[in-house]
């Protein structure tokens, strides 16, 4: 678990560059995670309110911070950012920066139990909130033809969608596909992937991941949220981790550019990339209110 805890979070010097934390000044960590990027703003002497969904990461992060010697400005929320951005418990233009650092957490990946990845046996679950109803089992077993191919084309741009839907079809004639080793072995004997270094699960995990998280949606509404909560000169930063997470924060910007400081996208150094093989697919873009 410490080595857990002692995750540097992706794009951290850059992040704290642009945010420029100092005393006196309050900031949203929509994405709280672990609580790394929160504890280096923290250090400077600013406010944070934290973000998180996840029951057991929000825990994690908040004993982090405490054992820190930083929680006496910190206050945690537990929901959905795009919840929490919307709801009344956060002022509209206060705050001179929020950040959002999107998908799925070191912590969720590696925890077996949470049924996110296909490098661990476990029940088919990826829900990021546990309060949430559907799981991935229930997506995997419960909608059509029709509807998976559209999903795993869609979420996962997964080019083998028919070809695995057929698979996943006709395995369940005989049972209910329960874990995420049956999912990934099923996908595995009907895709090649010859010339990629991803297993073959990946984009099909991803869109059951974004599916049972409404991700895109969840995104969709957050963004302006976000920026309302900004003061004159605050930055909104959203770190994206996958094309579909990207497309949506590049055109939220896009619309704003004309009135507002938006930068170019921001990639992980070699070295980053080098010492956290989960930065490399990272790209951060920010917008400054005026």
């Amino acid at each position: 678990m410490e080595n857990k805890l002692l995750h540097t979070p992706v794009l951290l010097n850059e992040v704290v560059k642009i945010m420029a934390p100092e005393s006196g000044k309050m900031y949203i960590d929509a994405t709280l995670g672990y609580g790394g990027h929160t504890i280096e703003l923290l250090k400077a002497g600013a406010s944070v309110v934290g973000i998180d969904q996840d029951v057991d990461i929000l825990e994690l992060a908040q004993k982090r911070i405490s054992d820190s010697g930083l929680s006496t400005n910190f206050t945690s929320i537990r929901s959905s950012f795009a919840n929490a951005l919307d709801g009344d418990r956060l002022e509209t233009a206060k705050y001179s920066g929020v950040l959002m650092d999107l998908g799925v957490s070191s912590y969720q990946l590696d925890t077996p139990e949470r049924g996110f990845s296909f490098r661990h046996d476990a029940t088919l679950d990826m829900r990021m909130n546990k309060d949430l109803a559907v799981t991935a089992r229930d997506l995997i077993n419960g909608l059509g033809k029709n509807e998976l191919i559209e999903l795993f084309s869609t979420l996962g741009e997964e080019y083998a969608a028919k070809k695995i839907v057929a698979a996943i079809i006709e395995a369940r004639k005989a049972k209910p596909i329960e874990s995420t080793a049956e999912l990934a072995s099923l996908v595995a004997r009907n895709v090649t992937r010859s010339k990629s270094h991803l297993h073959p699960a990946t984009k099909v995990f991803q869109a059951l991941r974004m599916a049972v998280n409404t991700e895109r949606e969840e995104l969709k509404a957050a963004l302006p949220s976000a920026w309302s909560k900004l003061t004159s000169g605050g930055v909104l930063v959203v770190i994206s981790f996958h094309s579909l997470e990207d497309e949506i924060v590049k055109n939220f910007f896009a619309s704003l550019k004309d009135a507002f400081e938006v930068s170019d996208v921001i990639t992980p150094s070699l070295d980053e990339q080098y010492d956290n093989r989960r930065s490399r697919s990272a790209k951060l873009r920010y917008g400054r209110k005026a």
